[in-house]
């Protein structure tokens, strides 16, 4: 699967379950999509990630993240 709408749905099928880290509960509430903790995992982190050509508006938006999150 490619997109989050394509592991979404075969979830919800029944095909497979997937791995996610617990904000995804938060961002993407879908009927009959259960969302069950796995207590003993380790913490997971984000980061951001872009290709080699970058612009002026993805610096941008990287430096604001940067300054609300910080630099974990």
């Amino acid at each position: 699967m490619s997109t989050w709408q394509q592991v979404v749905n075969t979830v919800t099928s029944g095909q497979c379950v997937a791995g996610v880290v617990a904000e995804f509960a938060g961002y993407y509430p879908w009927p009959g999509l259960a969302f069950v903790p796995i207590r003993d995992a380790a913490p997971s982190r984000w980061a951001l990630v872009w290709r080699a050509a970058e612009s002026p508006l993805i610096r941008a938006f990287a430096e604001t993240v940067s300054d609300v999150v910080g630099d974990n």
